[in-house]
């Protein structure tokens, strides 16, 4: 087979140094798949400096489908999200996406994960933490992980209550309510507040559901119960969440 170029829309997710001063490039293409490609070039190197964390665009890239090996030509960046950089909390969110898509191998939309990172480019803290929540539902409703949130499947009681506080339980990977759940098992409180955020997400269209207000206590109960389905679903423990304690 011969050697060929190709190009495609790609976002760059991560960069990893090898040999003497090369880099290689981890992007996200359109067609929802991760492309490895080398960067080579100097310090100075334009190309170098254009292919750079959560910079979109179109990339051209030349396989070698012998050696097995590919390497960027050309990248014309779209659009650069320099104000992910400024803000330590939309770093943060970004580099969280950014392992999710890694260690996933890929499970998510090539529309959703931009309007993610557009998104949280040009929003506040406040908003990019309610950003995350409605990405990282979003992303496990992509996976088919998402438990439902408006059922009993113990006893259909309970749950559709508008004062009731329901738990997920991961036994039974369901929002289950107080008189079924384990009283000896771990369990995530889900607030009325909490769930209809969650109903909202699915049913409003994004601008609507940006539009939200979401309590303190709902975040907290949100974050928590998300980011156990997002570690179980990688079936490992994330390393951003471990390292960014605190920060969300």
């Amino acid at each position: 087979m011969a050697n060929r170029s190709w190009n495609c829309s790609a976002l760059v997710l991560s960069l990893t140094s090898f040999g003497e001063g090369h880099r290689e490039a981890c992007l996200f293409t359109e067609d929802n798949t991760l492309v490895r490609a080398a960067v080579f070039g100097g310090a100075k190197s334009k190309l170098r400096s254009l292919v750079s964390p959560w910079h979109r665009g179109r990339v051209w890239i030349y396989s070698d489908p012998v050696k097995k090996t590919a390497k960027i030509t050309d990248f014309d960046v779209q659009a650069f999200h320099e104000g992910i950089r400024e803000d330590l909390v939309r770093t943060w969110c970004a580099s969280l996406c950014t392992e999710i898509l890694t260690r996933s191998h890929g499970i998510a939309d090539w529309k959703l994960v931009n309007a993610f990172i557009d998104g949280i480019a040009v929003s506040s803290p406040d908003d990019c933490r309610r950003a995350l929540i409605r990405y990282l539902w979003r992303t496990l409703t992509v996976a088919g992980l998402n438990p439902p949130v408006d059922c009993c499947p113990q006893c259909g009681s309970g749950v559709n209550s508008e004062n009731a506080v329901v738990y997920y339980s991961p036994h039974e990977d369901a929002c289950v309510c107080l008189s079924c759940v384990g009283l000896d098992e771990k369990r995530f409180p889900l607030s009325p507040e909490a769930r209809s955020y969650l109903v909202s997400i699915a049913c409003l269209k994004p601008a609507e559901s940006r539009a939200i207000p979401l309590g303190l206590q709902a975040y907290t109960e949100l974050k928590n119960f998300l980011f156990f389905l997002l570690s179980r679903m990688i079936d490992s423990p994330l390393k951003t969440l471990e390292s960014g304690e605190g920060i969300l």
